[in-house]
């Protein structure tokens, strides 16, 4: 027996529309998503600056020139507190006033920025002399502003019984120098200066600040 045509007896009835999802789910659930979002930051981010790939990917590239200096040494420099007397250094102070024809050429050529010296650099202080093998000392008075500022660094570096002291203000150009606080009162500040390729020698030394060098043994 046949079976019937489904149009048999009449048409047939038209499926009902389908209703739309409800938007107020969606809608939730994205607010709950930044509520929590905000509760882990908040809670786990870790503190200090963010993490800024190019400023790294520089910083790196110069650590890896300050390295590669035609067999001059960048030493390890850290800064270190000093209770006892002070005596000042016996150092010859002479004017210079371009410091690329004051450095050795691979220096210059090498060192990833023309360094902004410190300016009123008034005194340089003899502290103990180190054992063979001790990290080197030395302590210098300058202006507190610069003396506290994060982007003051002393920069050391060695070659065949020469030392070279860079104390330095690493920003963009030396025309901020005035709005750092260069007239502010004075304070000494002390270094410690990693002496591993100096060894037992007594190197010549010269400092340098803006516009003076000071050079002792």
């Amino acid at each position: 027996m046949d079976k019937p045509s489904p149009n048999a007896g009449g048409s047939v009835p038209p499926k009902p529309e389908k209703k739309p999802w409800p938007m107020w789910p969606i809608a939730l659930s994205i607010l709950c998503f930044i509520v929590f979002y905000t509760w882990v930051q908040l809670n786990f981010r870790k503190p200090g600056q963010p993490y800024e790939p190019n400023q790294a990917m520089k910083e790196r590239i110069e650590r890896a020139a300050e390295k590669n200096l035609y067999d001059w040494y960048s030493l390890p420099v850290a800064r270190t507190n000093y209770e006892g007397e002070l005596a000042p250094l016996d150092a010859t102070a002479k004017p210079f006033t371009a410091l690329e024809n004051e450095l050795p050429s691979q220096i210059v050529y090498y060192l990833p920025r023309k360094p902004i010296l410190v300016p009123r650099l008034t005194q340089i202080w003899r502290l103990p002399n180190r054992a063979p093998g001790e990290p080197v000392q030395i302590g210098i008075r300058l202006p507190s502003a610069i003396a506290t500022h994060p982007d003051f660094h002393l920069t050391a570096l060695y070659k065949e019984k020469q030392l070279i002291l860079l104390p330095e203000i690493r920003i963009e150009s030396e025309e901020s120098l005035p709005s750092l606080g260069a007239d502010s009162p004075e304070e000494n500040v002390f270094f410690e200066i990693g002496s591993e390729p100096i060894g037992d020698t007594s190197p010549e030394t010269s400092l340098y600040s803006a516009g003076t060098v000071w050079t002792w043994n």
